[in-house]
Formats: structure tokens, C-alpha cells, sequence
């Protein structure tokens, strides 16, 4: 038995119809929302995260403009709606996964790591897209028998290893940012705790959407599952979008700090006192005087290993004091 919903038949209930229709209208609304942000936010329109997130926006439209045409009988051409609908589809979901894979190098510096991610979304999107492409057009299509079946068998499949794709993307996130966040490697600020705090929370926020997803899928609710889905989509770029922006505010902050760039060792910035402040205290004298320290994470050992063994914790503080009548620069440096 096949899922409602699945190919050209139109024979829907008032109730199930209406909320078609909203869940449409809703998705469409976000985009339009997400374009003003997307316009008013980025500064610099070019790189993979920006490319991502539109491709993502409106691959949402299009598929909410697909589904729209098939569900109010606009064009009976089924060939136009059901490209729409895969063209949409493609880009929204896979665009998704993009986006959160275009931030994760921001707390996790495991190269290899990153690289299975992104492997993981390329073969993903190979071995989904194209069975399901065929099986859309083929159920959509005068003879739709042969397809039914196994479309509504592979959609679940589909719906499930996209689930999984973004559960391992969001646990990457959580975990990483709890290892930031535990008691002996952090010494960042409130702000920034209460940033990585709200970053778990959306991945988490995330998961669950996914699932509802799921469960409407394995439901049989074929219609209302992929209505829905570009509503969830679009609530989630818009989670994406808020956290990840501030994310990236937060790495630039601490962009001048020194760090390893190896899984286990983590470098963070501590704090930065420079000469305007300075300035004002000594009544605008020719004076500057500037603090910078910065810690790394590891095992303890002597200061002279730095270089040598990732495991070490060193916390370096800088002073230096350049006085008008000095004609040397007298430069400190404490180790401890």
C-alpha cells in the first residue's frame, strides 16, 4: 500500500487540503523574511556559507511554488511541477546540510573530520536524489503504477539517512561546543558561554524537527509530510542563520589569538588592554602600554616544550611599556 498523497491523485480532504496550504503559505513567508536578512546581514556576498544559505532559501520556494501548483491543479502539466519540486527539494535539503557544514570548522579543527563530513554529504546526496528523481517523475507521470511502490518504500529511506546526516552534523556541533565548554578548558567570558549554550540548544531544537519529519513520514502521511517539510526547513534556516552569525562574530573577536590547530588542543583568547584606555588614565601623556594573554589547553609541562609537544598548557602574558623619553622599547614576558 502506497502513502497519500503520492503521485497525481488529487483526492484529498478539506481538512488535509487547508493544511497544505498553510504550512505552504508559512514556508513562503520565511523565505521572503530570510532574503531581508540575508540582504541586510552579509557584507560580503561570496564564499561557501552565503552560496549555501541562498541556494537553501530559495530551493524552499521552489518547492513550496511546486507543491502549490500540484495541490491547487494549477497546470496539469505534471512534468512542470514535479521539476520544481525536485529542484526545490535538492537544494533546500542538501543546501541545509551545506550551511551547517560551511561553520563547523569554526569549533571543530579536525581536518579529517571535516573532510568525512563533507564526504558524507556528497555521497548522500548521490544516493538519494537520483533514485528518488526517477521515482517522482515516473509516479507523476500516465503510468505511475511501477513507480508507486517503490517510491513510497524509498522515500522513508531517503527521509531517514537525511535525518541521520543532520543528527551526526548537530552531535558534531553539541559535542564539540561541550568540550569547549568544560570547566578545565574554558576561561572565555559570559557572553561567550551563554553563546555556545544557545548553540546546543538550536542543534538540539533541530534534531527534534527532524523527527517530527520522520514520524509523519513512517506515518504514511505522504502530503502533509513533505508540506510540512519545507515549513521545518525554513524555521530551521532561520535557527541556523541567528546562531551561526553569531558564531562567526565571536571567532573574529578572537581572531588575533594564537591557537593549535590539532583536535585535542585548544587555544582560546583571554584578553586584550591596549592604548586608548591606557591613554585616558595617565591624562593623555605620549604614553601606551599594552596587555595580551593568551592559554592553550593540554597537558602541564615546562614552558620550554611549547613547540614541541601539543599537549602542553602554557599561559603567556605580554607587557609592554613605551615611555616618550625612552629611547629603547622595554619588552616583558612572563611565563607561567
Amino acid at each position: 500500500m502506497t502513502d497519500s498523497g503520492i503521485g497525481k491523485s488529487n483526492g484529498k480532504s478539506q481538512a488535509t487540503f487547508i493544511t497544505i496550504i498553510v504550512f505552504l503559505a508559512i514556508a513562503l513567508y520565511n523565505v521572503i523574511e530570510l532574503n531581508f536578512i540575508i540582504l541586510a546581514t552579509f557584507k560580503r556576498r561570496g564564499g561557501l556559507y552565503f552560496w549555501s544559505f541562498v541556494v537553501s532559501t530559495w530551493g524552499i520556494a521552489i518547492y513550496a511554488i511546486g507543491f502549490l501548483i500540484k495541490d491547487l491543479q494549477i497546470s496539469t502539466q505534471s512534468s512542470l511541477y514535479v521539476t520544481l519540486i525536485i529542484i526545490g527539494w535538492c537544494s533546500m535539503v542538501t543546501g541545509q546540510s551545506v550551511v551547517l557544514y560551511s561553520r563547523l570548522h569554526l569549533i571543530l579543527r579536525d581536518k579529517t573530520r571535516l573532510r568525512l563530513v563533507l564526504g558524507m554529504i556528497i555521497f548522500n546526496a548521490i544516493i538519494c536524489h537520483l533514485p528518488i528523481i526517477v521515482m517522482v517523475y515516473g509516479a507523476n507521470s500516465d503510468h505511475p503504477e511501477r513507480f508507486l511502490a517503490p517510491y513510497s518504500i524509498y522515500e522513508k529511506v531517503q527521509v531517514t539517512i537525511f535525518f541521520l546526516q543532520e543528527l551526526i552534523i548537530s552531535v558534531l556541533y553539541i559535542v564539540q561546543t561541550l568540550r569547549i565548554l568544560r570547566p578545565e578548558g574554558n576561561i572565555r567570558g559570559k557572553a561567550s558561554r551563554r553563546l555556545m549554550g544557545h548553540l546546543i540548544y538550536v542543534n538540539v531544537i533541530i534534531v527534534l524537527l527532524d523527527i517530527t519529519i520522520l514520524g509523519l513520514e513512517y506515518s504514511g502521511l505522504y502530503d502533509i509530510q513533505t508540506t510540512y517539510k519545507g515549513l521545518v526547513y525554513s524555521v530551521k534556516l532561520k535557527l541556523e542563520f541567528s546562531i551561526l552569525n553569531r558564531l562567526v562574530e565571536l571567532t573574529k573577536s578572537t581572531k588575533s589569538s594564537s591557537y593549535n590547530n590539532s583536535s585535542d588542543h585548544y587555544g582560546v583568547h583571554m584578553e586584550t588592554f591596549d592604548g586608548d584606555r591606557i591613554k585616558k588614565q595617565t591624562g593623555g601623556k605620549n604614553e601606551r602600554s599594552r596587555y595580551r594573554a593568551h592559554a592553550y589547553a593540554g597537558g602541564v609541562k615546562d614552558s620550554a616544550a611549547i613547540h614541541q609537544d601539543e599537549s602542553v598548557v602554557v599561559m603567556t602574558t605580554e607587557v609592554i611599556h613605551k615611555f616618550e623619553n625612552v629611547s629603547k622599547l622595554k619588552q616583558l614576558v612572563y611565563y607561567a
